[in-house]
This record gives structure tokens, sequence and C-alpha cells, in this order.
């Protein structure tokens, strides 16, 4: 295989595992919470059941209901992280990023609502605010561990190789499977080699 062509399939391979990681869950699921009913959880949680309805029939239904949520006397600041999580997933990054900061500014320190905004500050390439966000998250919860791997992404992106490569091994451990593990070593050895 030639030089180019290993280096396009590095990239598509970088993007595979970019794509799965951001998939995976960052918080652990607690045995607890597997034995709670969906029914009890919509009866108990205003949130939770908005969420749900997102996802019926009538999503318009749950993000309203998220709305009026959000938009209280006391805003419920986790109706206001879902608004900012939709808000990604139909690509409104403005309203989506003025949710995560409202969240933030209820909620300082609140931690998805700061890794929320560190993904979208990685993806408009504003690395340096994106690893102040990673760091933050993982100072704040170790179930972020997520965030060493978008730091080294960010490091790799920002020229800083050295940096790329101590994130990048001090994620090994916690990649989810030797598919993982292996192409994280490939990004460490390519880096290593200045390729």
């Amino acid at each position: 295989m030639n030089r180019k062509k290993g280096q396009i399939l590095t990239v598509v391979l970088g993007a595979a595992l970019l794509a799965f990681v951001l998939w995976m869950p960052r918080q652990p699921v607690m045995e607890q919470d597997l034995i709670v009913s969906d029914d009890l959880i919509s009866e108990t949680d205003p949130v939770a059941e908005a969420v749900e309805l997102v996802s019926g029939p009538n999503p318009m239904e749950g993000v309203m209901a998220l709305r009026a949520l959000a938009e209280q006397e006391e805003p419920n600041v986790e109706a206001v992280v879902w608004l900012g999580v939709f808000g990604v997933q139909s690509g409104q990054l403005d309203k989506a990023r003025e949710r995560f900061s409202q969240a933030l500014v209820l909620e300082p320190g609140h931690l998805e609502a700061t890794w929320q905004l560190a993904m979208l500050d990685m993806e408009e390439e504003a690395y340096d605010r994106a690893v102040v966000g990673f760091e933050a998250c993982m100072k704040g919860d170790s179930a972020y561990s997520n965030g060493l791997f978008f730091t080294a992404r960010c490091y790799e992106a920002m020229g800083k190789p050295e940096a790329a490569i101590i994130r990048y091994q001090e994620y090994l451990p916690f990649a989810s499977d030797t598919v993982i593990a292996d192409r994280v070593m490939d990004f460490i050895k390519r880096l290593e080699s200045g390729v």
C-alpha cells in the first residue's frame, strides 16, 4: 500500500473510531437503575417523561414540555440540557450552545452541560476551550474517561503530538475493547513516527 492510501485509510479509520467513541455511554449504568421501571420514572420525573415524548409520534409535544420546564420561574436544569442535546441533534448548534451555557449559569459546573459544550467546541475547532471542558468533566467525574481520547484528538489537531500521545496512552486502559485499543495504538505509533 502506498503512503497516500495509508494516510487515507488512517483518516477513515480514525473517523470511524471517533464516531464509535462518541456513541459510547459516558456514565456507567448502575444496577439499581436497571430495576426501576419506565412507568415509575415517568411518574416521578417530568424531564424523563418529556424526553420519552420526543421519541414518540409527536416529538414537538416532548420539546414543548421540556421548554415549559426550562422556562419555569426556577428552570429545570436537566430540561435545559436536554433542549441543548436535541438542538445538537437537529443541527441548531447556536441554540444548543445557548442552552448548555444557560444550564451552566443555573448550575455552575454541571458536568453534562460542560461535556456537551466541549464537544461543540471540538466540532467547531475551538480546541483550547474543548480541552478545558473535557478536563473539567474528567476532574469532576471519572466516568467521563472518554475525555482522555477527545483531549488527545484536540492536542493532535492543535499540532501538539507529545501531549496527544500522553492522553492516548492514558486513555488505553479505558478502551472498551481490543479493536479500539489497537486503533488508539495506531494513533500513538503514527504520532511517534511523525507521519
